[in-house]
């Protein structure tokens, strides 16, 4: 009959191959949102606290309302104005769009970059979780992004955290299906 034969793959070389396609991907994804609509209504920002090297770093999330797609990303040691305009440069790059509306938490940093990327956007700053209006829909994905960090036990250097992080980004904008829309 057939013969089978198994290889035996490394995690380690499972590693290096995600690594090595994190430049494809990235390519692939900046082509991709270059022709998505984004278009929409409000645009949420957010960060969240991830560990590079042990350190406490923020990774800041663009991310659209109405498509559920993390339009940009920008990991850094500091929560500053200079990282948030970062952020806004990353997302004209990589599309036109500009929103009516930019929601962010209560951080004072977003108000210049703001200003300066998206000048016709109005700024709505929700601190808190009780008001009628946030950034739940964010918060949500900072959920399922903390879920896959979560087995990651941190990242061993900066450049592979933002490799993984483009991967995963990748897998969430144009493979995962998302719950609250009709795929």
């Amino acid at each position: 009959m057939f013969s089978q034969t198994f290889t035996r793959v490394s995690h380690v070389s499972i590693y290096h191959w995600i690594r090595h396609f994190a430049s494809f991907f990235k390519t692939v994804s900046h082509f991709l949102l270059q022709k998505a609509n984004l278009q929409s209504d409000e645009w949420h920002v957010n960060e969240t606290y991830i560990k590079v090297k042990g350190q406490k770093h923020s990774l800041w999330i663009l991310f659209d309302s109405e498509t559920r797609v993390v339009i940009a990303f920008c990991l850094s040691s500091v929560r500053d104005s200079n990282t948030a305009l970062t952020l806004f440069e990353k997302s004209r790059n990589i599309t036109d769009a500009s929103p009516l509306t930019i929601i962010t938490d209560g951080l004072d940093a977003y108000n210049m970059p703001i200003l300066l990327a998206y000048p016709k956007s109005k700024h709505h700053r929700y601190p808190s979780f009780a008001d009628d209006c946030s950034n739940n829909v964010l918060e949500s994905f900072n959920k399922t992004f903390k879920a896959w960090y979560k087995t990651k036990k941190g990242f061993h250097s900066f450049d592979s955290a933002m490799d993984m992080i483009s991967n995963f980004l990748f897998y969430y904008n144009f493979i995962h299906s998302h719950s609250s829309l009709s795929d």
